[in-house]
């Protein structure tokens, strides 16, 4: 049996129960995904404002071959090849009690084209995971496909049209909504065959699409968003949201869902900030989730009407950033987020704490230490109390707290080196033991052209 059937078999085994119940196998924080932490209160990047993701610009590995292709037409001159190397290792021990464990090594290499006439773009990148050591016995780390196996896989490919500031992009794509996202805490990200038109650039932007398939971060297999939940009926996801972004101190937007037959919902999210005297900045910000069942109710009854509430304040002096939030989620469910990284302030590396009657508190500190010298370190710490939460009928406090330290190269022979080392320890009133979480990840883009 290859690995795509495998894998098939084992979503169709498990992913109603993980998914539904938004279980700490999909957890991961949402600011974490694509970079270190920011160095003050106005860099924070929040989940609306991920929906449109801006391009980087990297210096090519060959200038020389650039310059070779400027003689052609933009289409070519203007095209980008990067390689993308990752290995990382994981060793999770559950508060079930299970080992999980792997080490892997694999990456992408992408190829995006230029504009042909201000008009076309073409996009690609195909994704590899495969194990360095990986134990029969401790597989569930989400490095690899299940069975500790390797896999590659076609992840990108699609064609954008570009009009007066609206860009129409079809079929394989990264999407990066607050529910519906690339999730790229592993090998290799959540990418999805979808057609979608936005407005990405001004001070109103906008979103809308349809999203049919799901490729999952340890997968090399598309499938429907239905199936990919263990559903039997084929449904797609419709999505439409806005942000308004006047300056960089303030923004608020909405974004909503619809899963026809099985759920919809929307989240919003207001934040505001403020300079103060002497280097000191000040920043507040607010989200709420609310979902519910329609129409025929393919899940069962296993999803009921959920909704979330939370808050969190920001200060930031001299690249030290603290952080303190609330999190409320209503008594009926839990949140719904089998497609990607929960928005909430409180997602950490093994819980989400937003179970159904969830009270959870976030304190937060990072810091960058250019201040001091070395320019490409910084820390964070992130602690979280969660209060009375239940799930299938148990209640329970729950306490986790996560060290992320980050070493990312900027300038030198090392530039685009980046170092990743992660620790979580995780204590549950009602769960047989404590649970932990270690990562050690290393990246490295080449950008080749």
């Amino acid at each position: 049996m290859n690995s795509a059937h495998k894998h098939a078999r084992w979503r169709w085994a498990l992913l109603p129960a993980l998914a539904i119940l938004a279980s700490p196998a999909v957890a991961a924080e949402r600011e974490l995904d694509q970079g270190p932490p920011p160095d003050s209160t106005q860099q924070i990047e929040t989940s609306i404002e991920k929906v449109f993701p801006r391009d980087v610009e990297r210096a090519p590995l060959l200038p020389w071959l650039q310059q070779q292709l400027q003689d052609l037409p933009p289409f070519l001159s203007d095209s980008q090849i990067e390689a993308r190397f990752r290995t990382y290792y994981l060793r999770k021990h559950r508060t079930s009690d299970e080992l999980s464990e792997a080490w892997a090594m694999g990456g992408s290499i992408s190829y995006r084209s230029g504009w042909l006439e201000e008009l076309l773009q073409v996009e690609l990148e195909g994704f590899t995971s495969h194990p360095i050591v990986a134990p029969n016995d401790r597989d569930g780390t989400m490095l690899l496909a299940p069975e500790q196996e390797g896999y590659d896989v076609l992840g990108i490919a699609n064609a954008k049209l570009r009009y007066k500031g609206l860009v129409l992009t079809g079929f394989r794509q990264y999407l990066d909504l607050p529910y519906v996202n690339r999730n790229d805490s592993r090998m290799t990200p959540n990418t999805f065959e979808s057609i979608t038109l936005a407005k990405p650039e001004g001070e109103v932007r906008f979103s809308s699409g349809y999203t049919w398939k799901i490729k999952l971060r340890d997968s090399d297999e598309f499938l429907s968003m239905t199936e990919a939940v263990g559903l039997d009926e084929d449904r797609g996801f419709v999505h439409a949201g806005a942000v308004w972004d006047p300056n960089e101190f303030f923004h608020v937007g909405a974004l909503g869902g619809v899963m026809p037959d099985v759920y919809a919902g929307i989240y919003g999210e207001l934040s505001a900030g403020a300079e103060i005297a002497d280097g000191w900045e000040a920043r507040l910000d607010t989200q709420f989730t609310y979902q519910w069942e329609i129409g025929e109710k393919l899940a069962g009854g296993l999803f009921d009407e959920a909704w979330n509430l939370g808050i969190r304040s920001s200060t930031s002096y001299a690249g030290a950033v603290f952080r303190l939030g609330a999190s409320i989620t209503g008594p009926n469910s839990s949140i719904f987020s089998p497609y990607g990284t929960n928005p909430s302030y409180v997602d950490l590396m093994q819980r989400t704490f937003n179970r159904a009657d969830s009270k959870a508190l976030l304190a937060s500190f990072s810091y960058d230490f250019s201040g001091l010298g070395a320019d490409d370190l910084s820390v964070i710490v992130n602690f979280v109390a969660d209060f009375d939460a239940e799930l299938e009928g148990v209640r329970g406090d729950a306490r986790e707290v996560d060290v992320t330290i980050d070493y990312r190269a900027t300038k030198g022979l090392l530039k685009n080196f980046w170092l990743r080392l992660r620790g979580s320890w995780l204590s549950e009133e009602s769960a047989d033991s404590d649970g932990s979480d270690f990562r050690v990840i290393l990246r490295y883009d080449l950008p080749v052209i």
